[in-house]
């Protein structure tokens, strides 16, 4: 068995981790930090607000709005509050000062067991908004994944009075997989599958704990912040929540990262989505994969909630189809009106938002919600003008066209009790008869190789899997762009040590062959590798072997892996920030 793996501090641009450590014990003990806004507040005047408490939707949850940092933190001010309804919903209009200071919602359960926040912005910026929904602030979903988001911001030296969306947004894809993994554990609690440790107040306690033990390298870190020392938050959770939990978290991972709801709190861009579409009016083709989780949307809660950490196990999965490709053409009008000639796609863009409902042509319709950005200079060359009006979204990319990444999770359309199927929509909106530019990605400075030894022109990426077939195991490759897509070799940390492992057995041996991703002429942007074959030997239980399919569309934030075709399984392989996934929300801002 190999010495277990320390995986590099991810680059970082807030306080050094010794000032995470210092604030997150400040913050410990409860009490304190929840004052009531005095009449001195500069407020200018009220705001709408209306969203969910929703991991399983909490009824009768009380929802309260700060300033300054979340409830019973130093400095937070309390502005408004609201109950949620029977159904998790709540509506209420709060008086808001006409400053930058970060806005927070916070929800309670009733029993006060579990506990979530939410970053909104800047407060002045939601005031001038007036009326908002989830539709235009995805946050106001109160959930899993924004209270996992804030617990890794601080447990990584950040502080919340110098939260700015610009900070959230480098936030959100410099730890994309910490974010994954703390939401599974936390929804996991919330939902009753796993217990909350005894030595956890609440859910947002726990989630502060787990971050902090993710976050922390090195033992002299560790030993000084009470904790185990751990590198990677998904370890932290499984060893917080107990090994009969784990079988869990693989499947929400990829639950969460394929839902419509959490999707866009996951993903690119400000908080807030007003204004001028993201997408540019014209006519693009529509290149994608749409790849089925094999769970429900329907929620199915142990009954009664797991007592201790050998947990009920989720519902059963459902049947799945292989990754299925979608290639065609769609119009976006200067409103962000999505359509096709065909009537297989329609929906909407709003700022960076985009909604979509799609037909795959095998008798499947598929609800879906994510993000939208612009694709780097260079990724995308040539092809027909979109025919673009100057009025409505960005302009074209320095010396390239222009062309969009599209990340989203959505559900099929069902009458069935489960709901519909969970699905992961990957795509690009690219000008007709354009053609990708792989070989123009690039590493664009020494962080892009996570810590990892790459040859010159190549660059290294984390791949953290998640479901059930290769959840927790982690792919450390080094990647070279070539003219039709990308070759990923077996890579190895600074230390000699194989950058390749498995998060919940942290010391097995994990690895793989050098594989090449390809495209072919159809759907250039589209790229596999019809075999992959990944091995893992872990002491006292011998070796295993999984073999499948691996998918990646330009500019995505994961890759998709499927195994078997007559009885499929799908799962995802995560990424952190890497030159494959650097979307923009715009031309003129890289959003961090």
């Amino acid at each position: 068995m190999k010495p277990s793996i320390t995986h590099p501090i991810r680059p970082w641009i807030l306080l050094p981790l010794a000032a995470a450590l210092a604030l997150s014990l400040s913050a410990c003990g409860g009490g304190g930090g929840g004052g009531i806004a005095s009449s001195a507040t500069q407020v200018a005047g009220k705001s709408t607000l209306t969203g969910a408490v929703i991991d399983a939707p909490i009824a009768s949850a009380v929802v309260t709005f700060t300033t300054g940092a979340p409830l019973g933190q130093p400095g937070a001010l309390t502005v408004g509050t609201a109950t949620a309804d029977a159904t998790g919903n709540y509506a209420v209009t709060v008086a808001l000062p006409n400053t930058t200071v970060p806005l927070f919602a916070n929800a309670t359960s009733p029993d006060g067991q579990v506990v979530l926040t939410a970053y909104l912005g800047a407060s002045n910026a939601v005031l001038t908004a007036g009326s908002l929904t989830a539709a235009n602030l995805p946050n106001l979903i109160i959930s899993q994944v924004t209270t996992a988001a804030l617990a890794v911001y601080v447990a990584n030296g950040g502080s919340y009075a110098t939260l700015t969306p610009t900070l959230y947004a480098a936030l959100l894809a410099q730890h994309h997989d910490d974010i994954l993994a703390l939401s599974a554990a936390i929804k996991a609690v919330a939902d009753g599958y796993c217990a909350k440790p005894s030595q956890d107040k609440d859910t947002e306690d726990m989630a502060r704990r787990i971050a902090l033990n993710g976050a922390t390298t090195g033992t002299a870190a560790g030993t000084a912040a009470g904790t185990t020392g751990t590198s990677s938050t998904l370890t932290a959770a499984s060893n917080a929540l107990g090994s009969s939990c784990d079988s869990n978290l693989k499947d929400l991972m990829q639950s969460i990262t394929s839902d419509a709801r959490w999707a866009p709190e996951l993903d690119l861009g400000d908080v807030l989505e007003q204004g001028a579409p993201a997408v540019a009016a014209g006519r693009y083709s529509l290149q994608g994969v749409l790849a089925q989780s094999g769970m429900g949307t329907v929620p199915m809660r142990p009954t009664p909630p797991a007592s201790s950490a050998s947990a009920a196990a989720l519902p059963a999965a459902l049947s799945v189809l292989p990754p299925g490709i979608l290639n065609t053409v769609v119009t976006v009008d200067a409103h962000g009106d999505v359509s096709s000639t065909n009537a297989s796609v329609r929906g909407v863009v709003v700022s960076n938002l985009m909604t979509l409902t799609v037909q795959d042509g095998q008798g499947n319709t598929y609800v879906l919600a994510g993000k939208v950005g612009l694709l780097p200079a260079g990724f995308v060359v040539g092809g027909m003008p979109a025919a673009a009006s100057s009025a409505s979204g960005p302009g074209s990319p320095a010396g390239g066209a222009m062309g969009y990444g599209l990340r989203m999770g959505g559900r099929t359309q069902s009458t069935q009790p489960s709901g519909g199927v969970l699905t992961r929509f990957d795509a690009v909106l690219v000008p007709q008869g354009s053609q990708p530019g792989w070989s123009a990605i690039t590493p664009t400075s020494s962080e892009d190789n996570h810590g990892m030894r790459c040859q010159s022109g190549q660059f290294g990426v984390r791949l953290m899997g998640t479901g059930s077939t290769i959840g927790g195991l982690v792919l450390g490759a080094c990647v070279a762009p070539q003219t039709t897509g990308l070759a990923l070799s077996p890579a190895m940390l600074a230390s000699n040590q194989d950058a390749s492992d498995d998060d919940f057995r942290p010391g097995s041996s994990v690895s793989f062959g050098t594989f090449a991703l390809s495209n072919t002429s159809s759907t250039p942007y589209i790229v596999s590798a019809p075999t992959v074959t990944i091995t893992r030997s872990t002491a006292g239980t011998g070796t295993g072997s999984v073999t499948g399919q691996m998918f990646y569309v330009m500019g995505a934030k994961d890759m998709i892996f499927s195994t078997g075709a007559t009885t499929p399984s799908n799962g995802l392989f995560v990424m952190n920030e890497n030159p494959l996934d650097k979307l923009q929300e715009s031309q003129s801002n890289q959003d961090h």
